[in-house]
């Protein structure tokens, strides 16, 4: 079982209580104790949990709520508009809702208009690996993971440096960043245990693409990044190894 395995099991069942007497879950809450990145998430997960429902919880309703719907329902001299009439206390959290709602819609217009630039998109996929995700796809063989890529509509046909295809694959999932889909597929290096990302990109939809064929190497937020292209897609495989045992990948 490996992490994303565990968080994905962790995500479903939120305590050991709810999955008692199953031992892959009690499996999965076990070795979740003993990794100190997986406590971390989880205390992260509880208490985002926990803020929700409080926010929940402090919403105050009327009293006779229930009673003013059902005399408004029955009664024919009502406008529809009139159903429910919010206590002015009510209109402050309501707006506020309404303007975080809008908010987000100008930041998803704003990010559609943004230059599809290939840093960019380095960016917020290194960025995204080291944050919580899950993977779409639990697979070690790459051509399931190319088939269901394939499905999704986004980079398959792609090729993978001999000594990257060769090493165990978690799986896959489909990412999108400034309004670019891609591919992502996860290994693991062998012989130091950390996981390394690939993500695969049409090069028709992006521009300022690094050098073709061969590898260029870099930090970026405290990973090491390789990028490069082909005829068809630009590439881009980050994690948190040494700028060394990324070279030594290809």
């Amino acid at each position: 079982m490996n992490r994303n395995q565990i968080l994905e099991i962790l995500q479903t069942v939120r305590s050991r209580e709810e999955g008692e007497g199953d031992p892959l879950i009690e499996e999965a809450f076990d070795r979740a104790a003993q990794d100190s990145e997986l406590k971390k998430i989880l205390i992260q997960e509880r208490e985002w949990d926990a803020a929700v429902k409080k926010s929940i919880t402090a919403i105050s309703v009327p009293s006779d709520l229930k009673q003013r719907i059902l005399n408004q329902c029955t009664s024919k001299k009502e406008a529809p508009s009139n159903i429910l009439s919010f206590p002015k206390s009510w209109w402050i959290p309501l707006a506020a809702a309404a303007l975080l709602i809008f908010s987000f819609g100008i930041l998803n217009v704003k990010r559609e208009g943004e230059p599809k630039n290939f840093a960019r998109f380095e960016e917020e996929a290194v960025g995204y690996t080291q944050g919580f995700f899950m993977l779409s796809k639990n697979t070690p063989q790459l051509a399931e993971a190319r088939e269901w890529l394939k499905s999704r509509g986004t980079p398959h046909a792609f090729q993978i440096p001999f000594r990257i295809e060769g090493m165990s694959q978690f799986g896959c999932k489909q990412v999108e960043f400034c309004g670019i889909r891609s591919s992502m597929i996860c290994f693991e290096v062998e012989g130091i245990k950390k996981e390394v990302h690939l993500f695969v990109i049409d090069k028709n939809d992006i521009q300022n693409l690094p050098s073709f064929g061969i590898p260029e190497f870099h930090e970026k937020k405290g990973n090491a990044v390789a990028q490069w292209t082909d005829d068809k897609h630009g590439y881009i495989l980050t994690g948190e190894i040494t700028l060394d045992e990324m070279r030594s990948l290809f």
